[in-house]
């Protein structure tokens, strides 16, 4: 009962609608491309905002990773802004350093 009030009811193409539409594409061949481009056009900008979103959250992924690794570090013994530091005040400059 529901589904007699919901959907439209389509009526059959009869042979003049089929006539009407082969002749509308044998004289505007064009139309096909231009409708077929049209379709493609939304795919295409979908796809491409999925994938530069997907790239961006793996980028945002690895730099949150790199700011937990730093703010590690800070707290690391004989670290200093990543990079380590001499165990000595001064360190020697080589072997024969009197």
């Amino acid at each position: 009962m529901l589904k007699h009030k919901c959907l439209p009811i389509a009526a059959p193409l009869d042979q003049e609608d089929i006539h009407r539409f082969t002749e509308l594409i044998s004289d505007k061949s064009w139309i096909i491309p231009a409708t077929v481009l049209l379709q493609v056009i939304p795919v295409t900008v979908a796809a491409h905002g999925f994938w530069k979103t997907r790239q961006l959250k793996t980028q945002l992924r690895i730099e949150r990773e790199r700011t937990k690794q730093m703010q590690i570090d800070r707290f690391r013994p004989g670290y200093h802004a990543g990079q380590p530091q001499p165990l000595a005040d001064h360190p020697h400059h080589g072997l024969l350093h009197h």
